[in-house]
């Protein structure tokens, strides 16, 4: 097993692109091996050996099973020498493994079952696959079909089993597999989404969000991945908890109202329980170290860069208006409205004194009034001007 090998063998992104690749994936990878043409000749010969050891999704006897983990592990090792067997005998195992896993699943759909801790990172590698030509909100089905929403206020609806309700008025079907390849909701600036998933569950996307998901929970956790902001509506069920997945952070809970600012720019995560409770856990929390139990009108705040987290008393109504065209902040750093402002209404806004960017201000803004509106409100409040530069960027002087 080369280093070149593994480190793409261990990359589910590119066992996806063996086994059941979609236009998404083939518009990823001819990316890479553009950008990466010292790598094309090799990266090419890889996949077309385990191409040739493309499976069924016949039941497989545990035989069957061992044989083949055989089988993958022997073609990728023929050139390691002799000299090396004791690294290939832990390799083989690992691998034989992997091979397990692909049978026990019946199909190599390696989003929800290869390197299950990493798919965070192994989705948010991959905002260069979303056209940048798409201006409202994409949905990335299963398929890996790119469906535009168009509407800058859209719906997704999966609570009709085997089909996907689209701003009220469309309709798509989904696939076969549906339950285990993921969904993605892409919703650029200037745009918001609400989604109901399969099980009932309703979240909020704000502005410059993604949101990846499976067509049906068929697994013993309800399981999301959310990049930006969302608030969720949880539906309950004690048998099956409900997981939102960050970057930094797991929340879990049973059933509950609550919102997150995981936004990749910001250095503060944000959790604010509205109702219920939710357990929020560091991603790698060692075994000993205990998750945050939250309470309504709690918010938790996770500094990425010291890695702690504080939990303070808040009024959760404050961030959950945004739903509804609302923006509520009180004794808050004026960059921290002005970043919501920019995600809200697709422009650019620079502070022309750095200085300015951490006076704390307090207010309401109703978004749903004209831009020249809002700003002349913000104005009066910071005790600063709004100074136009062109039609999407602005600086504060």
């Amino acid at each position: 097993m080369t280093p070149f090998d593994q480190k793409f063998i261990e990359n589910p992104q590119f066992l996806n692109w063996v086994f059941k690749s979609n236009p998404v994936v083939e518009i990823y990878w001819e990316h890479y091996l553009i950008e990466n043409p010292q790598e094309a000749d090799q990266l090419l010969e890889l996949k077309a050996r385990l191409t040739e050891l493309r499976f069924s999704n016949d039941i497989m006897t545990i035989s069957e099973k061992e044989e083949l983990g055989i089988r993958i592990t022997s073609r990728l090792n023929r050139e390691v020498k002799h000299n090396k067997r004791r690294l290939i005998l832990n390799t083989l195992m690992k691998y034989a493994a992997v091979a397990l896993i692909f049978a026990a699943i019946g199909g190599l759909v390696v989003y929800f079952n290869i390197d299950r801790g990493n798919i965070y990172q192994q989705f948010a590698q991959q905002t260069n696959q979303v056209p940048s030509s798409v201006q409202g909100p994409l949905l990335i089905t299963s398929s890996g079909e790119n469906v535009n929403l168009k509407k800058s206020n859209s719906t997704v609806d999966y609570s009709k089993s085997g089909t996907v309700v689209l701003n009220n008025d469309s309709v798509l079907k989904t696939t076969e597999d549906a339950s285990t390849v993921m969904n993605q909701l892409v919703i650029p600036y200037g745009n918001q989404s609400r989604i109901v998933l399969s099980d009932n569950t309703v979240v909020w996307l704000n502005a410059g969000s993604r949101l990846v998901y499976p067509t049906q929970f068929n697994r013993k956790t309800r399981e999301v991945l959310l990049f930006g902001e969302g608030y969720f509506e949880v539906t309950k069920n004690p048998e099956k908890p409900f997981i939102v997945k960050t970057s930094n952070l797991d929340i879990r809970v049973l059933g509950t109202k609550f919102n997150i600012s995981t936004y990749a720019e910001d250095n503060v995560i944000q959790t604010v329980l509205k109702e219920g409770s939710v357990a929020v856990r560091r991603n790698g929390a060692g075994l000993f170290e205990k998750d945050i139990i939250m309470k309504p009108n709690q918010m938790a705040s996770f500094d990425k860069t010291t890695s702690q987290s504080k939990i303070q008393e808040v009024d959760a109504n404050y961030y959950t208006l945004w739903t509804k065209g609302l923006l509520s902040f009180e004794e808050i750093d004026f960059v921290r409205v002005i970043k919501k402002l920019e995600r809200f209404y697709n422009i650019s806004i620079n502070f022309s004194d750095p200085q300015k960017e951490i006076i704390r201000i307090s207010g309401k803004l109703d978004l749903k009034r004209s831009r020249k509106e809002v700003m002349e409100y913000l104005e009066k409040v910071s005790m600063s001007r709004f100074e136009r530069v062109n039609e999407n960027q602005y600086t504060i002087k």
